[in-house]
């Protein structure tokens, strides 16, 4: 039986079975199947569901539609209504990125505070290529046409190797209702031209297009775990850190099998973005001292070094020594004192940390964050570097620059207004904690 079968698909990405789900919930035919799927099988799932007020009537009974069905299927359900275009006149996106961001940015912070361990979504096979085909035309590389994987960070994608005609199928099997956005069928979006346009006249010249190409898809997130591995024993063998600074090693780069490609996967690895680590491949092969620049980021040739540093000329505060917790008040902190009794009452709110006393060791330092740096996130067992984990949460340049930590012996405490270390958190036995409020 199909559903049997897809059933079997989600199961094996290793997502357990009572995991705590945001699922993103549009009301079109795969956000409905998908929560019908995850909610049988025993998942518990919050949904969320954006109103962007870009089709009047038609968005508002999206909305209504998606609430009657959380209530029959008797799953709580979180509205975010949001000005989209005002937003993308703000910000100079286009509207569909506008969306994207609000949509994501909504998403991560809901997850957070109904403390769902994923954020699940709703793209399918076709989706998958539709995508593949989209970066082939952007250039973004391999990693662009390596596909859209089932479980990426916070992200979980339990329909991605199945197609739109099995979720269709699905749909009429099991009787289950959706809403037609009247947008998917025009050709005004690059999506669209590639899903109306593109893809059939592929499948006049090949009946087998689109598994060919999710076979292609398939060959290509091999290669990039292939280009991954590689690329880390390069950056063992050649890059150092001395404090804000990477150091890389331009001759033990050459030495590599395509110096401009390990470079570059090198630097947005660690979180330079792709304009800036393509425009530092220079370098490689230029005189001491010429240096790219770009939001507050430089990377400058010296002699057989490239060094990668955030410019914190402007930024009297890059780093300050804290010798007692109330001196945090002076660099826009608020800080109380609380017990760990019964009436202690616990904010997720990510701008208020909850600090054990006992596990923190003065003095504190507070400074910018800085390439290498890692650390423990609240919920997880292993360390992680802080550009992956900005990665995750989709922070911008202009706002990885802005990120302040708090670090204690050594080990950071708190990347402050986003997750504080494991290691710190309070637990069973704290008994006084420091409450830190980052202001706005």
């Amino acid at each position: 039986m199909l559903k049997t079968k897809v059933k079997d698909l989600i199961s094996g990405y290793g997502v357990p079975k009572g995991t705590r789900l945001l699922c993103a919930v549009s009301g079109g035919i795969d956000s409905m199947v998908m929560l019908h799927l995850l909610n049988e099988m025993n998942y518990e799932c919050v949904v969320a569901h954006c109103n962007f007020k870009l089709r009047g009537e038609e968005s508002d009974g999206d909305e209504q539609f998606v609430r009657d069905a959380c209530a029959k299927l008797y799953v709580p359900c979180h509205v975010n209504t949001f000005d989209t275009h005002k937003y993308a006149d703000e910000t100079g996106l286009s509207i569909q990125m506008a969306a994207r961001k609000l949509r994501y940015d909504w998403f991560f912070e809901l997850a957070e505070k109904e403390n769902c361990q994923y954020v699940a979504l709703a793209h399918n096979s076709d989706d998958q290529v539709e995508t593949a085909i989209l970066n082939i035309i952007r250039g973004t590389g391999i990693r662009g046409v390596s596909g859209m994987k089932p479980l990426a960070g916070k992200l979980f994608r339990p329909l991605i190797e199945v197609s739109r005609a099995d979720i269709s199928q699905i749909s009429a099997d099991d009787g289950i209702a959706f809403h037609n956005d009247s947008t998917n069928a025009t050709t005004k979006y690059a999506r669209n031209k590639v899903r109306h346009l593109v893809m059939p006249l592929l499948e006049e010249i090949n009946v087998a297009a689109k598994d060919n190409i999710l076979r292609s898809i398939s060959y290509f997130a091999d290669t990039e775990k292939i280009m991954n591995d590689y690329v880390r024993r390069a950056k063992e063998l050649a890059v150092t850190y001395d404090n804000d600074m990477m150091r890389i090693d331009v001759e033990k780069i050459k030495q590599t099998a395509a110096p401009a490609t390990i470079l570059f996967e090198i630097l947005i690895g660690e979180g330079v973005h792709k304009p800036l680590a393509g425009e530092a491949i220079c370098l490689l092969d230029s005189q001491t001292g010429r240096k790219c620049e770009m939001d507050g980021i430089v990377i400058t040739r010296n002699r057989e070094y490239i060094e990668v540093r955030k410019s914190l000329a402007d930024d009297a505060e890059a780093e300050v020594s804290i010798s007692a917790i109330g001196e945090l008040k002076k660099y826009g902190f608020e800080i109380s004192f609380a017990y760990c009794d019964d009436d202690f009452v616990y904010d997720r709110n990510p701008h208020v940390a909850y600090i054990d006393v006992k596990k923190l060791k003065f003095p504190l330092t507070l400074r910018r964050w800085r390439f290498g740096d890692k650390f423990m996130p609240l919920g997880m067992k292993g360390m992680r570097k802080l550009s992956d984990f900005f990665k995750d949460e989709k922070l911008s340049q202009a706002e990885k620059n802005d990120v302040r930590i708090i670090e204690s012996d050594g080990k950071i405490v708190w990347v402050v207004g986003m997750r504080i270390d494991e290691r710190f958190k309070f637990d069973k036995d704290t008994k006084e904690v420091y409450v830190l409020k980052v202001l706005a």
